[in-house]
């Protein structure tokens, strides 16, 4: 039996949840052609990428941003509308976007003095990010303008498989489940979940996609909702707190949440 333990500081949904009925709602299906879809702002904008170029759509405009030197795109972060992070992995490298898709900033971990291997990156606070050191591997808060580490975990002895991150917490992903870490580098919470496939975040829940289930954790345990995964393949979904965004064969859908009391 899996076992949770209770890390989520806010509770996405105002309801009691311990007793609901839950329930994904298709409101709208959308072709998007591209190969990655990267999620959607707190404006609305979507954004994706297409033969390794990044795109944010708003309204009838398109905005893009490429630089084929730095291999291929492997993560975004979109907490900040006005300070997107892109990283890309092959070049050890980290570009900070702004709401037009202009560079504004762009941290190259080769050139530094402390040299260092960067497997995952996210926005914190100011001027600092998330990076996870893969040479010391350790979770590690670095301030970007005097290419300095705040602040950094412990060793952890897993493999790390996924990441994501919010201002002040960092979500860790293992083959035996979570890690949570707080911006001064000390592990604050964790739970085994040997049967996740990926996990998203969004403030500080977290839905992990299972086999059949996509799974919504709060604070508490008695806060876990499951919703019964519509009936398409799919490795890339995002959510806020009004919908489930799921992009599979070119098209991007989205689902309301519905959650009944009962």
């Amino acid at each position: 039996m899996n076992r949770f333990f209770p890390f989520f500081l806010l509770i996405l949904f105002p309801l009691a949840l311990s007793a609901q009925a839950s329930s994904l709602k298709l409101v709208d299906r959308l072709p998007v052609n591209a190969d990655q879809f990267w999620g959607v702002d707190t404006y609305q904008h979507f954004y994706f990428s297409r033969t390794n170029v990044f795109f944010k759509t708003e309204n009838q405009k398109k905005f893009q941003f490429q630089d084929l030197q730095l291999g291929k795109l492997e993560g975004v972060d979109l907490l900040n509308p006005l300070k997107i992070l892109l990283f890309y992995k092959e070049a050890n490298t980290v570009v900070i976007l702004d709401n037009r898709l202009n560079e504004i900033e762009r941290l190259n971990f080769n050139r530094i003095l402390n040299f260092k291997t960067v497997d995952f990156a996210g926005i914190s606070k100011d001027n600092l990010l998330w990076i996870f050191n893969a040479d010391l591997q350790q979770l590690e808060l670095f301030d970007y303008e005097s290419l300095s580490t705040r602040s950094s975990s412990l060793p952890l002895n897993e493999e790390i498989i996924g990441f994501r991150s919010n201002y002040n917490y960092s979500w860790l992903r293992h083959s035996k489940g979570f890690s949570k870490f707080n911006i001064n580098g000390s592990l604050i919470d964790e739970f085994t979940f040997e049967n996740a496939l990926s996990f998203n975040i969004f403030k500080n829940q977290a839905m992990v996609q299972t086999e059949n289930l996509l799974e919504l954790f709060n604070k508490n345990p008695e806060f876990k909702i499951s919703f019964k995964k519509p009936k398409i393949s799919f490795n890339q979904f995002y959510f806020n707190a009004e919908n489930l965004y799921i992009y599979s064969d070119k098209v991007l859908y989205t689902y309301e949440f519905n959650i009944v009391n009962n």
